[in-house]
């Protein structure tokens, strides 16, 4: 029998998430505006898991990006917002989509 869940997982991880945000700003603040500019030409679009190219691909009316090699997707956060809404199936619907055959 599955154990019931515990509050204070969430509580934790809530704290923990707040703390790698806060690290985030403050290296993203430290960081030289060209510095950043390069980084961001470098990693453009690429797959964090296999480094290729990242497609644009349009899914229920939102964009997400999705790598032909790996298989991979990446969604903005506004984006997973939009697709899950009401709808309890859309999870399904993007696992489907993005199976690597």
């Amino acid at each position: 029998m599955p154990k019931p869940p515990r509050p204070e997982k969430g509580y934790f991880g809530k704290i923990d998430a707040t703390k790698k945000k806060k690290i985030a700003e403050e290296k993203r603040d430290k960081m030289a505006y060209e510095e950043r500019k390069k980084l961001r030409e470098l990693h453009w679009r690429k797959c964090p898991e296999c480094g290729m190219d990242m497609e644009s691909a349009v899914f229920k009316g939102a964009t997400i990006f999705k790598c032909f090699n790996c298989g991979g997707a990446f969604l903005h956060a506004e984006t997973l917002k939009k697709l899950c809404g009401e709808d309890k199936k859309v999870i399904e619907s993007l696992l489907d989509l993005f199976k690597f055959k």
